[in-house]
């Protein structure tokens, strides 16, 4: 299963201080990747720009999405010979044409049966239902799936 994360679950590192990858780790039985649209980074670098509370949690979502990246593109053998367990991938995605990150998740997510959808973003959710896309949302600071 591939979990597509919206801007607003990236924020919950710096808002909540939610491990938003260990917790949908704990929710779904078994996640072989994260995917990142590209319209979703660029949300990220608009908002890490400003001087304000999103902006903070902007810029630490992005750096952890840009370092989790980063150790994907490692080898095996490099995650083994500096002590690192094996981590499921990270990968940033095109947008399938998209410039408008809430179009971008659910036209990714239509053409992948095997996705779900981690987000907090209400008119996005049922989008994506309505789609008959999984969706993961947040409740007391554990992610669950919606509908």
């Amino acid at each position: 299963m591939r979990i597509i994360l919206d801007t607003n679950v990236l924020f919950l590192f710096g808002q909540e201080r939610i491990d938003v990858f260990a917790e949908i780790e704990r929710a779904v039985d078994k996640v072989d990747a994260f995917l990142v649209p590209e319209p979703v980074m660029d949300e990220l670098e608009k908002l890490a720009a400003k001087a304000s509370k999103d902006g903070r949690a902007a810029k630490l979502g992005l750096a952890l999405v840009r370092e989790r990246e980063r150790r994907s593109r490692e080898g095996p053998l490099a995650r083994f010979l500096i002590g690192g367990r094996k981590e499921i991938p990270l990968k940033t995605v095109r947008g399938s044409g998209e410039k408008h990150a809430d179009d971008a998740i659910l036209r990714i997510a239509e053409d992948d049966p095997a996705a779900v959808v981690a987000t907090l973003d209400k008119g996005l959710q049922r989008r994506l239902l309505k789609a008959e896309v999984r969706v993961l949302g947040v409740r007391q600071k554990q992610f669950a799936f919606i509908g």
